[in-house]
């Protein structure tokens, strides 16, 4: 039987048609009941394989579930590797240990203070809702599951912008069915309640205009049938010109960087599993003695009523429990002696020496390492996972030789790259509406989708430091003026770890205070010049007909 790991529909995107959208918009029964039928198909058919890649991250692989040897008596050790594990913290750390840096450019001239102004705000909003830390989860759900989500929101209470991190497996987002599948609607559902009593099931419907919260009493959304009694719980205006509920996509299939991997992942956790059960059972091997025991227990023999030993017929008593090695677990040492038995029909005896060994079964343990390298060498190359404990991947191997062991992951990472930006835009674009319709942006606005466009988030890989070389290329540059100060101070981030625009920043006011010297040396107001000039300290406040 062919074994199919996920359902055909495990990873489907969902789309539908505006016009039926259209239609329904407004009317939030009717959009719950379409809603329903998506988040049924999610709960049945999608969670399933969000919640298989999540065991396989947390090491909870296939192997679990092995019912192991047929001897009820082997060993049955099921060890499922982290490997998965060391893969997404890799990826990471690698495409996001660098934060995002957001650099806002005007497109005019005119627009300098517009972008100072948008300038400001990313700023103050990416610090405020933990936006870097929030990337990096959004990346690991993007390496794991292949899709993940982020939703901007207003803070209850106030109009403060923030930002959260939503878990895969209780949201999505339908898409229209034209070419360009832009977002009609999203869903978030989750449940509520004291551990598993007095549950309600929460619903959060995202439009461009609207979040609709429902309620239901009774569970998840495939056991309750909450169309039948799902309740309004209000309808809240939003303003953000977009569905605010992002979708992110780890690349065009939404597939996990290690999933492809999960047949080769299973091969060694059953291969780790089997030689952990052979040590095992080696550790705890029958003991098989050939010969006689030198130490025997006397035979206990039949007796009758009154105590007295019970004979045969032939005048030999009669045993009742025959004599047994004397053995003891813990025993050190075993005698053993040679012994006569009796072969063939015509009873000869047969001297048979004594012998003592271990019942084990042989094991090519030359043959399990060469399997296992194989399997581990195998995803680190389809998952394009540089594996750190080869020998060849040495610290100080040059740069070019560096960027061949990663040319590999490059590849990926520019894809990736490109779709998290794709996402990044929706997100800037909500949170930019929702700037300028609350008026915290005002100067020189004349189309909404050209401010968007003056922010460009810059990733920078968290590659291994070489500051030394780094430096010298610096220098290098440097002489042939062909470079401006602005991308030397971005080549120096990494050693500094001080942005460009800090670093500018940090110039302009050593400038200005050098500037502010030698216009009091000028003037005579600075030092000894002072005391020259008017007698006074460079401390010591100016006369009242001076000032």
């Amino acid at each position: 039987m062919k074994h199919i790991r996920f359902e055909g529909e495990a990873n489907l995107v969902y789309q539908m048609p505006r016009e039926r959208f259209e239609a329904v918009k407004e009317a939030p029964i009717g959009l719950f009941e379409i809603a329903y039928k998506f988040m049924n198909h999610h709960v049945s058919f999608q969670v399933p394989r969000l919640n298989k890649l999540m065991d396989y991250y947390e090491a909870k692989g296939r192997i679990k579930k092995w019912a192991g040897p047929k001897n009820p008596h082997s060993a049955h050790n099921r060890i499922s590797s982290a490997f998965a594990r060391y893969i997404t913290n890799l990826r990471v750390g690698y495409f996001l240990g660098n934060d995002i840096q957001y650099k806002v450019t005007p497109d005019e001239d005119s627009n300098q203070s517009l972008a100072d102004d948008l300038e400001q705000l990313l700023t103050d909003y990416n610090q405020s809702s933990d936006e870097a830390y929030i990337d990096e989860m959004i990346k690991k759900d993007l390496s794991i599951t292949g899709r993940a989500y982020d939703l901007v929101f207003a803070n209850e209470g106030d109009t403060t912008l923030n930002l959260a991190k939503i878990d895969p497996t209780t949201a999505f987002v339908v898409y229209d069915d034209s070419i360009k599948a832009k977002p009609l609607f999203a869903v978030r559902y989750y449940q509520t309640g004291i551990l598993n009593e007095d549950l309600v099931e929460q619903y959060e419907i995202y439009t461009d205009e609207f979040l609709y919260k429902f309620h239901t009493d009774g569970g998840l959304p495939n056991s309750n049938a909450p169309v039948d009694n799902a309740v309004l719980d209000e309808s809240i205006p939003l303003f953000f010109g977009r569905v605010p509920l992002t979708e992110y996509a780890n690349n065009e299939e939404r597939m996990g960087d290690w999933e492809p991997e999960l047949d080769h992942l299973d091969a060694l956790d059953m291969a780790v599993s089997t030689m952990a059960n052979f040590q095992e059972d080696f550790n705890s091997a029958a003991l098989v003695a050939t010969g006689e025991f030198a130490r025997k227990t006397d035979p206990v023999y039949k007796q009758d009523d009154n105590g007295n030993i019970m004979r045969d017929k032939s005048g030999n008593p009669i045993i009742e429990i025959p004599p047994h090695p004397i053995i003891h677990t813990n025993d050190r040492i075993y005698w053993l002696k040679p012994y006569l038995e009796r072969t063939g029909v015509d009873g000869s005896k047969q001297l048979v020496m004594p012998s003592l060994q271990y019942l084990t079964k042989q094991y090519d343990s030359t043959g399990w390492s060469t399997y296992t390298n194989f399997l581990i060498n195998e995803i680190h190359k389809y998952t394009n996972s540089p594996n750190v404990n080869d020998p060849n991947f040495a610290s100080n191997a040059s740069g070019v030789a560096m960027s061949y062991k990663l040319w590999g992951s490059d590849q990926e990472r520019k894809v990736q790259e490109a779709l998290f930006k794709k996402s990044l835009k929706g997100r800037l674009s909500a949170t930019v509406h929702y700037w300028i319709a609350k008026s915290d942006l005002k100067a020189g606005i004349k189309n909404e989708d050209n401010v968007v466009a003056m922010i460009s988030p810059n990733f920078m890989p968290n590659l291994p430091k070489n500051d030394d070389a780094t430096a010298q290329l610096i220098q290098i540059l440097q002489a042939t003026n062909l470079f401006s100060a602005e991308t030397m101070r971005e080549m120096a981030e990494p050693i500094t770890e001080v942005s460009a625009d800090a670093e500018q920043q940090r110039v302009d006011d050593q400038e200005k205070h050098r500037a502010d010297l030698d216009s009091q040396q000028q003037s005579g107001d600075f030092g000894i010049g002072r005391i020259f000039s008017n007698g006074k300290l460079p401390n010591e406040a100016p006369d009242e007909d001076e000032s």
